[in-house]
């Protein structure tokens, strides 16, 4: 099967395909990251429902991953700054997901805060599901980073 995908016919289809992931990526981290940077103590909020951090240390966590989910997606649009970017989004990604993973072992019955108010609520289920195949996305485009 890999063989198949590394044939010379395929390679354009695959770079292709690499891009529009690079790109959905990179568009759904500064979407996420706008939307809570536009109301940073309604994050904090949402950082402080999972028990994870003191209140203090969520504060400066709102103030800033925003701006660092905007940042690395911005990256990913950029082929220069794309490796760079992929990993702080992979990190973000597998950080994210143990936080939510770890509010679904505890019963928490939170909201995820991925997008701030922009979305209605979602729980803990489906953006643990979504993180999984954002993964799945992000090592994707990890493959075939050349």
């Amino acid at each position: 099967m890999i063989d198949e995908l590394d044939r010379p016919a395929r390679r354009p289809f695959i770079r292709v395909m690499r891009t529009l992931a690079r790109v959905a990526l990179g568009v759904l981290f500064i979407f996420a990251g706008a939307t809570k940077a536009y109301d940073p103590g309604q994050f904090a909020v949402e950082i402080q429902r999972y028990n994870l951090i003191p209140w203090l240390l969520g504060v400066v966590v709102a103030l800033y991953l925003p701006w660092l989910e905007i940042l690395s997606g911005l990256g990913l649009l950029f082929k220069r700054l794309e490796k760079g970017a992929l990993l702080l989004v992979t990190v973000m990604l597998v950080i994210f997901t143990v936080a939510l993973g770890s509010a679904m072992v505890r019963g928490l019955n939170i909201d995820c805060g991925c997008f701030g108010k922009a979305l209605i609520a979602t729980g803990t289920t489906v953006p643990f599901i979504r993180n999984i195949v954002l993964l799945g996305l992000a090592a994707f485009i990890w493959r075939d980073n050349k």
